[in-house]
Formats: structure tokens, C-alpha cells, sequence
């Protein structure tokens, strides 16, 4: 890995380290570590390594800072020690890791992708099935170094703009050098090609949910072309993507998605259990206090009767003193009773509608994207009547709202504002508990941009710093 990230992540070398002394270059084999070469020999060695790839995707932290920083959530009653307080009042900077975790998270990520790929090519297959496998093995790979990149963008791009700062390529695992960051653009250029690649390389016929499958690429890649606002291959893949998943879920169906009774929307998603952590945790404590609520301000946004969302995502819980907090996100709490621990979705359905509705909107194709909204609306709320939209600007705000109710606690709403150039602006209720909680977040505001991590500034002093840090 490069050795600024690898500080960060602190990950083990697995290859031989170069020492000079005097004018001699000296190859030492490490004695606690194997080589690449050692250690993926064949199939089921490179599957192991595509699961190891797989196991460092920690979304949990990355939904939870994003909901706080946004308008979701408030701090709760309960809430008199728990930490992202920094990041919940705007007041972080680049030694804060609340906000910088991703960073480090979505490195490892590429680095195991890197040194897997590098392995893969002398893997043996023989036989169309040992090829096919290894095929899709690389394409798993390639897609996810490509989402890797891809959050890389969301979070530490100043603005998602072509010829704005990005973050730092990485297609090898080197110690060498101090790389920089390359513009948004050539991130983006190069998560297009990975991309690209993976949907050729993954077969229509591999559909592990816990995996990255041909329909996930095209989520992803969706996903990708919103934030390059590149209106019309978002179009294309939320289609594309549409057509592979099947229509959205309805009443007791979409409530069975967030206690993991079924997985109808869902495109590719992270199992979670006592070995992995539970979402949970970070909302509520279990000795039941509540850390972050959901803001009175989403919660406004939700008809109680009709919206199939009110109660899979909120829970008023009459049973707590007055004194306690009783206003809960219900989104995670667990797939039973007893089993507190919830799977991560990554990427569902419902997104590619909004997708499509937004990207529609910008193509001025007000009809089909009214169309993507309202079947959105018409699957969560009993009773939908369709909305007729006559302006561009009105289907992009009955949108965003949309997005605001349908992906809360998912970890976009921050990243959605920022898209828009919006100010996060926080209702006053939302605001009266907590120490000194600000009410708006303009868009000038130093942490209206997010930092590059103060370690890696430390091992690598020319890499470029975000506005204001």
C-alpha cells in the first residue's frame, strides 16, 4: 500500500521491505508474514481473499456520522457521553476521526483489492468452470475497488465537480512514493473503467445477495453517475438495474427488509452478527439509552397512518420515564426480539427509482420522472394519488424530499445535500438539547467540506488539504 495510507490503516506489509544501509540494498524476508504468492495459490485461496476485501466494508460508522451531521437526527435525551458530538455540532477538524474514518476504511478496502488482483493472475483455471470462477472473482474485485473509490469521492471531494479536487488513485499496494490526489474527474474516469470491467467479468447467473452480482454493478454504477452528474448513463444503469431487481415491496414486505425477513429491494448488502457489530449500537445503547433520535423534523416528513416508512423507521416507546428519551430509530433494531443485529444495505431498489426520477428531471423528461417518483410514493403510502410536475426544479425538490424519507440512516442525506449545493438546516426543535447544537450549516461553512485525515498529512506533507483545514 502506499505508504501515507498505510500508515493510516495500518495494515501489515505481506511483501519483502527494502532497507538501505550504506550503499548496499539489503532483501529481508519478513519472518511473521507471507507473500502474495504464498498465500493465494489457487480458487479457493482468491475466494478467501475476496471475502477478506469484503469483510472490511464498515458502513455502519459511515451511516451514522452522515445522519448526524445532516438533518436526521438529533441528540438524544440519554445522550450525556457518547462520542461523534464533534461531528453532530460541526465542530471537527482534521484530527477528528468521526468524520475521517471512511478514509482509512475505504483504503484497506482497495489494498486488499490491489494485492488480490496482483495474485489472481498467476492463479491457475482449468476448464470453462475454473475460468468462469476466477472471472468473477476479478470482477468482484474490480467493483469493489471501483465503490471504494467511489465513496473516496462522496466524502472528501470539496464539490463533485470534474475539475475539483478527488482523492488518490490507487491500482497498486506500494510503499513507495507520496502520491496526490487526482481531480474528481480522473477518479471518476478510473471508477468507470473498474466498473466497466466488472460487469463484463460477473455472470447474470452469480446472485449472492452478500456479494457484489451483475445488478449491484449496475446500483452502483447509477449510484456513480448521479454525483458526476452524468444525467444519462444514470438513466441507463438505474434501467438497467430496475429491470434485473423486479418492482418495489408493499406494506408488510418493505417492513420485513429492515428485520432482514426478506431481501426484496435489496441489490447487495453486508451480514452483520456479534462477530461484525450491529448497527444498532450506535442509535441505541443496550442498557436502552438513546444517543441520537430521529429529528422532529424527519419525523414531520412521514404521515403515521398511511406510510408504510413511519413505523419501520420510528419507534415512540411509551414504555421509558418521562424523563428518558422515547423517540427511537426503529431502522436497525434488530431482526428479532432477541437478535439485535442487522444486515447492511448497501444499495436497494428504491434508490434507482430516485435515481431515475432525479436524473429524468435534469434530462427535462418530466413525465418519466414523475413516473419513478410516484411508483416510489405509491409502494410507501396507502391512498397515493400521482403528482403531476410542470417544472424541472419542482420533480428535483419533490425528489430530494423523497430521498430525505426513503434513504434516512442509510448515510446519504449529507452527501445529498452537498450535491445540491444545499445548507443542512436543522428544524428548532431539534436544536433544544445537546450543548451549544447549531441550527444551519451553510454552504461556505468550513465543514460544509470534510478534511483529509491529519495522518496522512503527517506521512505524506504534500498531499493537498481540503478548504479550511
Amino acid at each position: 500500500m502506499i505508504k501515507n495510507i498505510n500508515k493510516i490503516v495500518g495494515l501489515m506489509l505481506l511483501g519483502s521491505v527494502a532497507l538501505t544501509s550504506c550503499e548496499k540494498n539489503i532483501d529481508l524476508k519478513p519472518t511473521d508474514t507471507i507473500s502474495n504468492e504464498t498465500a493465494i495459490q489457487n480458487l479457493d485461496d482468491l475466494d478467501r481473499a475476496v471475502i477478506g476485501a469484503y469483510s472490511n466494508l464498515q458502513y455502519q460508522q459511515a451511516f451514522y456520522a452522515n445522519t448526524i451531521m445532516a438533518d436526521e437526527a438529533r441528540w438524544g435525551v440519554d445522550n450525556s457521553t457518547r462520542n461523534f458530538g464533534l461531528a453532530y455540532r460541526w465542530d471537527f477538524d482534521s484530527g477528528s476521526g468521526d468524520v475521517t474514518a471512511s478514509w482509512g476504511t475505504m483504503y484497506n478496502v482497495i489494498d486488499r483489492v490491489n494485492r488480490a488482483l496482483v495474485s489472481a493472475e498467476n492463479v491457475p483455471a482449468t476448464g470453462a468452470t475454473e475460468v468462469a470462477t476466477k472471472n468473477r472473482l476479478r470482477g468482484e474485485l474490480l467493483a469493489l475497488r471501483a465503490m471504494g473509490h467511489a465513496e473516496l469521492l462522496r466524502w472528501f471531494a470539496p464539490k463533485y465537480e470534474n475539475d475539483q479536487l478527488g482523492v488518490v488513485i490507487m491500482l497498486e499496494s506500494s510503499i513507495l512514493g507520496k502520491p496526490q490526489r487526482s481531480t474528481f474527474g480522473q477518479v471518476m474516469a478510473q471508477v468507470n473503467a473498474d466498473f466497466a470491467q466488472a460487469d463484463a467479468l460477473i455472470p447474470a447467473s452469480f446472485t449472492d445477495i452478500f456479494r457484489i452480482t451483475k445488478p449491484a454493478v449496475a446500483a452502483l454504477r447509477a449510484r456513480a453517475a448521479l454525483y458526476a452528474k452524468d444525467w444519462a448513463n444514470a438513466v441507463t444503469y438505474a434501467t438497467a438495474a430496475i429491470a434485473a431487481k423486479g418492482t418495489l415491496a408493499t406494506g408488510t414486505d418493505y417492513a420485513g427488509i429492515w428485520t432482514d425477513a426478506n431481501t426484496s429491494e435489496n441489490y447487495f448488502q453486508l451480514r452483520r452478527n456479534s462477530n461484525t457489530g450491529s448497527v444498532r449500537t450506535y442509535w441505541t445503547d443496550d442498557n436502552t439509552d438513546v444517543f441520537f433520535s430521529p429529528s422532529y423534523k424527519l419525523i414531520d416528513t412521514y404521515n403515521p397512518t398511511t406510510d408504510v416508512r413511519y413505523n419501520a423507521f420510528i419507534l415512540r416507546d411509551g414504555t421509558v420515564a418521562a424523563s428518558r428519551e422515547s423517540w427511537k430509530v426503529n431502522k436497525y433494531s434488530g431482526q428479532t426480539a432477541t437478535n439485535r443485529f442487522n444486515n447492511i444495505k448497501v444499495v436497494r431498489t428504491s434508490e434507482m427509482y430516485l435515481i431515475l426520477a432525479e436524473a429524468n428531471a435534469e434530462l427535462n423528461q418530466l413525465t418519466t420522472g414523475a413516473t419513478a417518483l410516484n411508483a416510489v410514493r405509491k409502494a410507501r403510502i396507502t391512498g397515493y394519488v400521482d403528482q403531476v410536475f410542470t417544472t424541472k426544479e419542482a420533480l428535483i425538490d419533490a425528489v430530494m424530499l423523497e430521498r430525505y424519507k426513503e434513504l434516512a440512516f442509510e448515510g446519504h442525506r449529507f452527501f445529498d445535500l452537498r450535491r445540491r449545493q444545499l445548507p443542512v438546516v436543522r428544524d428548532d426543535r431539534d436544536i433544544a438539547v445537546g450543548a451549544a447544537v447549531p441550527k444551519t450549516l451553510s454552504i461556505t461553512a468550513r465543514n460544509y467540506i470534510l478534511p483529509i485525515p491529519v495522518a496522512e498529512k503527517f506521512a505524506n506533507p504534500g498531499i493537498q488539504q481540503n478548504p479550511g483545514y
